[in-house]
């Protein structure tokens, strides 16, 4: 457990000093939605969204069914 918490810490050491260096502005088109947002904004939104998105899904596949057997 302590691996994984060293490992996670590292990871989002790397992924501030990353998004740091990224800070230029730039536009976004999403559907009918034109942004003009920092690309160090837009970075840590895909990650947050992933982070969210890996966090979920490992856990909705651990949930245990009840045992027909009981």
């Amino acid at each position: 457990m302590k691996t994984k918490i060293i490992i996670i810490i590292v990871m989002i050491i790397l992924l501030i000093i990353f998004v740091l260096q990224n800070t230029a502005s730039i536009k976004v088109d999403l559907f009918f939605w034109d942004l003009d947002i920092p690309e160090a904004l837009l970075l840590f939104v895909c990650f947050a969204l992933g982070l969210i998105i890996g966090l979920i899904i490992p856990a909705s596949k651990t949930k245990k069914e009840p045992d027909p057997e009981e």
